[in-house]
């Protein structure tokens, strides 16, 4: 469960892994959690699928190709997929820096529900371009928001996940949540953040807790550049559990 309000994703220590990228649990809720990888130049995980667990990878810098199934996906910077289960992937970095990515494991991850697999040739496949097929769409708070998760998803996952744009010097409008825990992870950009009475900075790799009932914006402390976070509610966001300060 979480209770820390904010975390500094670098700053958290690296787990052990077979792939040797460094990965770092980042936080965990009952219905999901969240995992950052690092992936260096030229690295690659293993092919590999999950049984019970479903998966969204999202990608934060670098560039890649991400193998699922038969197919592929270019993968740069906002770029993500939803894996379902039994979906054999693996990521590739192949750019000329880091690549960093998020994962969510639906329910959260269980390192007994990971069957390596071998190595399906699918890398001569040309990947697919990525992008968004919708505009955003103006939230309640005032963010712009892309939602990355489908309703039909949202309801049988029980979670929801979408990119949150705050344009430079603006405030979201405080609000609550009566059912949904929040999860903020900010991937680029500066601001501050108000959880009930707490005040936080924000930066890229700053994770910031919401619990149920607590009042919440998030202020863009720059004029000229966007904040940009990923905003994960669980259970799924609702607009009927909305509630202005």
């Amino acid at each position: 469960m979480a209770s820390q309000k904010l975390i500094d994703v670098y700053e958290l220590p690296a787990v052990d892994n077979v792939c040797n990228q460094i990965l770092r649990e980042v936080i965990s809720l009952p219905k999901i959690s969240v995992a950052h990888v690092t992936m260096n130049q030229g690295n690659a995980s293993l092919w590999h699928q999950h049984s019970r667990m479903s998966e969204i990878y999202f990608v934060l810098d670098g560039e890649g190709i991400l193998y699922y199934g038969d197919k592929s996906i270019r993968a740069k910077s906002g770029a993500y997929l939803m894996l379902p289960p039994k979906t054999a992937h693996k990521l590739r970095n192949t750019g000329n820096c880091d690549l960093e990515h998020l994962v969510f494991a639906i329910p959260p991850f269980d390192p007994t529900d990971v069957e390596f697999l071998n190595d399906f040739a699918n890398e001569k496949f040309v990947p697919e371009e990525f992008y968004y097929d919708k505009p955003p769409i103006t939230a309640l708070d005032g963010a712009l928001i892309y939602g990355l998760v489908p309703l039909e998803e949202r309801n049988k996952l029980g979670v929801a996940l979408a990119v949150g744009v705050l344009p430079g010097g603006r405030m979201a409008i405080p609000h609550y949540h009566r059912i949904s825990e929040e999860i903020y992870y900010v991937s680029s950009g500066i601001g501050r953040i108000r959880v009930g009475d707490e005040n936080f900075d924000v930066k890229k790799g700053s994770v910031v807790y919401v619990p149920k009932d607590k009042v919440h914006a998030l202020e863009n402390r720059s004029e000229s550049e966007e904040l940009k976070v990923l905003c994960l509610t669980s259970p799924a966001y609702t607009e009927g559990d909305f509630i202005f300060e």
